[in-house]
């Protein structure tokens, strides 16, 4: 199916969209090109008359108003019949269009299409667009991201039973939160049942580019797990129908589907069910994708934002396109201006890049290495401390966590990753668990196989606690509850944190803090290594990203996955290898070279690295000063691979890098994938 829509297609989507939210609006405006269209036609017809000539157009535009307005007018033309005739047919034409029009025929079709509106079974003529069942949380923020992509081609329905104007008050608030400058038009809100034929009908599911299945989300006080495991089979019952609708109704190219869940089991009843669409399906487990970026994060900090920057589309994004004939990665990075190629899946590549316009189609790259290769192989050291990561709360993402970093620990196993956990009393027994579980034993020594347990959440810790110190900890994790309710949502992880605070040890440790509400962000002060992760926006980012294009979903997963790791797998039930992403400190990575390295681009750096560690490692950006900058972020000047330019995600001048040359020091840190 094509991506981009065309003219005709992105017209007809645009009126469909203004006529289903605005009908009154939109037949008003039709009236009055209505009767511009007869007041020029009139306009015609007098300038025809041979006692018009001479007269300018302008006279005769009022001349034609006036008869229209005042058919007495026509009189002083009754000498001349033909005259005569032509004046009365452009007074029927004032009563049709200013009279009988205004008042009377426009006045009913208005009335019907408010009623049809009003009755919501008017079917949508849209092609190509995206469709979201069921109403979530996570919903705005899907809708917001899009802001930073192409909206002239992006076009959104929402299906759900729940309010229609409260959905569109969300929407609208987030908006105003966060970016009161932007706002996303092409949307339509329609109330439904996602389990009615008639209404995936009326919304023409079956010409959608994706579907998005949500979990239902409503207001309510408090999440259990029967609650949860509720929603997951509505989700699943849901993808069944959905499957049994698109057979049932025949179409060129069947949309995508993208079911979410929240547990591995309904993401393999998913994923192993017979589709008949072949590999359109793609479950997307967001308790699994969130605990594997949380435990990388934990590890590698710096990596939180440009993860976030790599699945949203403010910034760059994946892209897969054609492989070029004859052209290997390594000639691919010559020729290309600022698109990164990452590695070769099939017969596709993928790609960095902003925009997938940005990737270069010529196959001629003149670009040679200026700068000598090493006489051996580069084996860059990855780490060479023993961190102590410090896990505050408890909930459904804790056992990908401590997966994630089980297999990060297998695959460096000279890495001596060590992890504690805490919590409240009445998490005790959920934590003890998970220290005692044979297959997390290797995170935890004999010190810390024993979880802290504070009786309360004011509950201070630190140097005031004489039960547990932070002296030996790297980071400190701080998890939401999950199963709270609204009002107290994001409580636990923002008062520990405050209790961190108050003992003066934010400077001395990394900080990931996972909020669940969006506003929550602003309240953390970003001090020095505070890194926030945001859960709503990180998955939201991604949804909306797969649902312009789903096969991303592997490439993702497998991004943020370590070697065996036998929870994940992709799309096609394969574990997921081929790449990891890395933060590595410049002295470490280049063998404690204790010297500023200088390359006189991006291109040179990236090309270097490359050579030297025989296509192990790919830089893709590096951090400065505790900012990430990806190297084919650009602003469509002179700052591709070529230059040494340096631009931040959110286009922020003062972050802003522009030198001559690309100069790393021994405590930046370079952002490289590592090709297994």
């Amino acid at each position: 199916m094509e991506k981009n829509l065309s003219f005709f297609e992105r017209l007809k989507n645009k009126l469909t969209v203004r006529a289903e939210n605005n009908p009154g609006a939109f037949m008003f405006l039709l009236i009055i090109a209505v009767n511009i269209l007869f007041i020029a036609l009139s306009t015609l017809l007098l300038m025809l008359l041979p006692e018009n000539q001479g007269r300018g157009i302008g006279e005769m535009i009022r001349f034609a108003f006036t008869l229209m307005v005042n058919p007495s007018g026509r009189y002083q033309y009754s000498d001349y019949p033909i005259s005569l005739i032509i004046t009365t047919v452009v007074v029927l034409l004032g009563m049709i269009s200013l009279t009988g029009g205004t008042v009377g025929f426009v006045t009913s079709i208005i009335t019907g299409v408010l009623e049809r509106s009003a009755a919501t079974r008017r079917h949508l003529r849209l092609k190509k667009h995206i469709v979201i069942l069921n109403y979530n949380h996570k919903v705005p923020s899907i809708i917001y991201d899009y802001c930073f992509d192409d909206m002239d081609n992006t076009f959104v329905v929402i299906l759900s039973d729940q309010d229609k104007k409260k959905i569109r008050k969300q929407i609208d608030n987030l908006f105003s939160v966060h970016h009161a400058g932007k706002k996303f038009r092409n949307i339509i809100i329609q109330n439904g049942s996602p389990f009615s034929k008639l209404d995936l009908d009326r919304i023409a599911l079956k010409d959608a580019r994706t579907v998005l299945l949500m979990t239902e989300g409503g207001e309510q006080t408090e999440i259990t797990k029967n609650d949860e495991r509720a929603q997951n089979f509505n989700v699943f019952k849901l993808f069944i129908f959905i499957n049994s609708y698109l057979n049932k109704n025949k179409s060129d190219a069947l949309p995508c589907i993208l079911a979410e869940v929240s547990d591995g089991k309904t993401e393999k009843l998913i994923r192993d069910y017979p589709f008949k669409a072949g590999d359109n399906c793609f479950p997307v487990n967001f308790n699994e994708l969130l605990g594997k970026i949380m435990a990388i994060t934990a590890v590698m900090p710096s990596l939180c934002d440009t993860i976030l920057h790599l699945i949203s589309f403010e910034g760059v994004e994946f892209y897969l396109s054609d492989i070029p004939q004859g052209v290997s990665i390594t000639d691919d990075i010559r020729r290309q201006s600022s698109a990164m190629p990452v590695l070769d899946t099939g017969s596709k590549r993928l790609y960095i890049s902003e925009s997938e316009d940005l990737i270069c189609s010529s196959t001629s790259g003149s670009y040679k290495l200026q700068k000598p290769l090493p006489a051996e192989k580069l084996v860059p050291c990855i780490l060479n401390d023993k961190p102590k990561i410090l896990i505050i709360g408890c909930n459904n993402k804790l056992r990908y966590i401590l997966e994630s970093l089980v297999c990060f620990r297998n695959e460096y196993p000279a890495f001596q990753l060590s992890v504690v956990l805490m919590d409240t009393a009445e998490n005790a027994e959920k934590i003890r668990a998970y220290c005692n579980a044979p297959e997390y034993s290797v995170l935890f020594s004999d010190e810390t196989k024993e979880p802290v347990i504070v009786e309360d959440i004011f509950e201070p810790f630190g140097p005031k606690n004489g039960a547990f110190s932070l002296d030996d900890i790297n980071s400190v994790l701080f998890l939401s509850d999950d199963d709270c309710s609204d009002t107290n949502v994001d409580e636990k992880p923002l008062l520990f944190w405050n209790s961190l605070k108050c003992c003066d040890q934010l400077d001395k440790h990394n900080c990931i803090v996972e909020v669940l509400d969006m506003q929550n962000e602003n309240i953390i002060e970003k001090q020095n290594n505070d890194q926030v992760v945001v859960s709503e926006r990180f998955v939201s980012c991604l949804y909306a990203q797969l649902g312009k294009d789903p096969i991303r979903l592997d490439f993702i997963k497998d991004m943020i996955t370590f070697e065996n790791d036998e929870a994940s797998r992709n799309s096609k039930n394969k574990l997921s290898n081929a790449c990891n992403i890395l933060s590595v400190r410049a002295d470490l990575f280049f063998r404690n070279c204790q010297e500023s390295l200088r390359f006189s681009s991006k291109r040179e750096l990236i090309l270097w690295v490359f050579e030297a560690t025989g296509h192990a490692y790919l830089p893709i950006g590096c951090v400065k000063n505790n900012v990430s900058y990806l190297f084919s972020r650009t602003e469509g000047k002179n700052d591709g691979l070529d230059t040494a330019v340096l631009l931040p995600k959110n286009d922020n001048s003062d972050l802003r890098i522009d030198r001559n040359e690309l100069t790393l020091e021994p405590n930046d840190e370079i952002i490289v994938i590592m090709r297994v």
